[in-house]
């Protein structure tokens, strides 16, 4: 009797442990996958040319892709799969939609494909006639323009004290430095991106490189000259669609003499007796930096003019005087395309 009470007592803890471990199975057994409560849409680029194709993804509010589930719409029109070819210009409306879950909208420019405009190169040199490693970038100047015609070159001269003097120094040349952080001298500096990497002689491909890159924007001037009044005309061409631009304009002078310190082994002699400096900043005619252009002036194959005067101050050489227009975006330091002109040269736009 008492053993056909243990075996009973044995298998009805059996019975409670299964049911027991059964109820825990089927609560471990349910689908714990967390709800979708929103969807994200991404967009492979938010402004291309007309004919690129851009590629939609989405993802749930867990992170799970969902793209081949979503249904796409651009302006409230449903497309087939997750990705569009664009072939007219315009501002389109994309989302995805799963189930009653409607993602954000993301918005996408469609310009026209961009004209190209011949590209000129901007060098500018920050050097002094007191600093003696600055006729390094001198050399190089000279080697570059054997080489190219399409490099547009500005000396920006520093020197304003007893033991730094120079006759040419150009008076916002701090700002000019801080605006590119340019710590010391010689530095040269290429379309004002990027530094010329030292010893600049032996680099000269890191300017005449730059000529094979596309830009879309064109310059041209026409200047007249009536006694010391010099009148410019600077005209730009836009073959990109542009949100903002800016416009700048410098007086430069060619053939000024002064002594050049020189420590290098560039050139024999020390100084360099009746060095002739040219390239030489003036004046900013317009901001250091460029003068923005009206909003509404700006845009895919728009031409913007604009006239501006100069009263040649006496001491100045008016047949060795020139002027340097430059336009780069408005949030950018860098320029898109720049172009030297002489006074009483008329200009046209150059593809």
């Amino acid at each position: 009797m008492r053993l056909l009470f243990n075996k009973i007592l044995f298998l009805s803890i059996l019975m409670l442990i299964g049911c027991s471990k059964s109820e825990d199975d089927s609560s471990q057994s349910g689908d714990n996958t967390p709800s979708i409560t929103s969807i994200e849409i991404f967009v492979s680029s938010g402004e291309v040319v007309i004919g690129t194709t851009v590629i939609f993804t989405a993802f749930d509010n867990t992170g799970k892709n969902r793209t081949n589930e979503v249904k796409f719409f651009i302006n409230d029109s449903e497309i087939p799969g997750s990705s569009h070819t664009f072939n007219e210009e315009g501002t389109y409306q994309v989302y995805a939609k799963l189930q009653n879950y409607k993602s954000q909208t993301e918005e996408i420019s469609v310009n026209p494909v961009p004209i190209e405009y011949k590209k000129y190169v901007l060098v500018e040199d920050f050097t002094g006639t007191w600093c003696g490693y600055c006729t390094r970038v001198s050399y190089a100047i000279e080697e570059v323009k054997k080489q190219t015609n399409d490099a547009v070159i500005i000396a920006i001269h520093s020197g304003n004290t007893s033991s730094r003097y120079d006759p040419f120094h150009f008076s916002q040349v701090g700002s000019l430095m801080s605006a590119f952080s340019v710590g010391g001298y010689p530095y040269g500096l290429i379309d004002r991106q990027s530094r010329w990497t030292p010893p600049e002689p032996s680099n000269i491909s890191a300017v005449t490189g730059r000529l094979t890159r596309k830009t879309y924007a064109a310059l041209a001037m026409e200047s007249s000259l009536d006694g010391d009044m010099l009148t410019i005309k600077v005209k730009l061409k836009m073959g990109y669609n542009y949100k903002a631009l800016k416009l700048g304009l410098y007086i430069l002078e060619d053939g000024l003499i002064y002594d050049q310190e020189n420590w290098t082994t560039y050139y024999s002699g020390n100084p360099l007796k009746n060095y002739e400096h040219n390239d030489v900043l003036r004046k900013s005619i317009t901001g250091l930096l460029g003068d923005q252009i009206p909003t509404d002036n700006v845009g895919h194959d728009k031409e913007f003019v604009r006239e501006f005067q100069y009263a040649i101050p006496r001491q100045y050489k008016k047949d060795n005087i020139k002027m340097v227009a430059f336009v780069t975006e408005a949030s950018k330091t860098e320029t898109i395309n720049v172009r030297v002109s002489k006074i009483g040269e008329t200009q046209t736009f150059e593809k």
